[in-house]
C-alpha cells in the first residue's frame, strides 16, 4: 500500500501568547492572561522576560510613555515581550509575541489599546495599591480581547490599511474645509478693505469740494477788493480833475 495522504497542516498558534499589566514602581504583575495554547515552558520564558523588563522599569525608574522589548530566550519560537508605560508611569502594559516577525508598530498599538481599557476599568488608586494578581478578574476580558484582536497581523494589516485610508480622506476633507474658510475670511477682509477705501475716497472728495469752494470764495473776495480799490482810485482822480 502507498503512503497515506497527509492531512492539512495544523494552524499556527496565535501570535500573542500572553498579555499582562504590571505596576511600574515595584514590578508587581496585577493581571495576566495567557492564550490557551501557550505551553508551560513557553509561558515561563515570557514571564521571565517580563520580570527582567519590570526590574529595568523599577531601576530607571520608568517614565510616562517608556517602552522597551526583550527576547524570551532561545527556542520555542524565539518570542519577545513588548512593554509600554502609561501617561503617568503608574502601570506598564505587556504583550508576549511568538516569533520575531511580528511588526513592532502593531505591538505598540496593542499596548496602547490595552492601557486605554485598563484606565477605563481601574482607578489610579487601585493601580497604586492593589496586590499582585488581584486585578485578574477585573481585567481578564480586556487582556483577552487585546490578545485575540492582535493575534493575526495579516488581517490586522488590512484593517489598519482601510483605517489609514479613511484617515487620509478625512485629512483631505478637513484641509479643503480649512481652505474654504480661509478663502471666505480673505474675501471678507478684502470687502472690508474695499469698503474702507471707498469711504476714505468719499471723504477725500467731500474735503476737496470744500477746499475748492473756499478757494473760489477767496478769489472772489480778492477780485471784489481789487475792483473796489480801482473804483475808489478812479473816483479820486475824477474829483481831482474836476476841481
Amino acid at each position: 500500500p502507498g503512503p497515506r495522504p497527509r492531512g492539512p497542516a495544523p494552524p499556527a498558534p496565535p501570535a500573542v501568547a500572553m498579555a499582562a499589566v504590571a505596576r511600574a514602581c515595584d514590578g508587581a504583575v496585577l493581571a495576566q492572561y495567557a492564550e490557551r495554547s501557550t505551553s508551560a515552558p513557553e509561558l515561563r520564558l515570557f514571564e521571565e522576560a517580563l520580570a527582567r523588563l519590570m526590574q529595568k522599569a523599577a531601576k530607571l525608574p520608568a517614565y510616562p510613555g517608556w517602552r522597551d522589548r526583550m527576547a524570551a530566550g532561545e527556542g520555542l519560537g524565539d518570542g519577545q515581550v513588548f512593554v509600554l508605560a502609561d501617561a503617568r508611569a503608574l502601570c506598564v502594559a505587556a504583550v508576549a509575541i511568538r516569533g520575531q516577525g511580528y511588526p513592532e508598530r502593531m505591538a505598540h498599538g496593542a499596548l496602547q489599546e490595552l492601557l486605554g481599557q485598563v484606565h477605563e476599568a481601574v482607578s489610579n488608586e487601585q493601580l497604586s495599591e492593589t496586590k499582585a494578581g488581584k486585578l485578574n478578574a477585573t481585567l481578564r476580558a480586556s487582556l483577552k480581547e487585546v490578545s485575540r484582536s492582535y493575534s493575526d497581523p495579516a488581517k490586522l494589516d488590512k484593517v489598519t490599511e482601510v483605517h489609514e485610508k479613511v484617515e487620509r480622506v478625512k485629512g483631505l476633507m478637513q484641509d479643503n474645509v480649512k481652505k474654504i474658510l480661509e478663502t471666505h475670511v480673505t474675501l471678507d477682509t478684502l470687502h472690508a478693505q474695499s469698503s474702507s477705501m471707498s469711504s476714505s475716497a468719499n471723504q477725500f472728495l467731500k474735503q476737496s469740494s470744500a477746499v475748492k469752494r473756499q478757494l473760489e470764495w477767496r478769489n472772489l473776495r480778492v477780485k471784489l477788493l481789487m475792483g473796489g480799490c480801482a473804483l475808489a482810485a478812479g473816483i479820486y482822480l475824477l474829483v481831482t480833475v474836476i476841481d
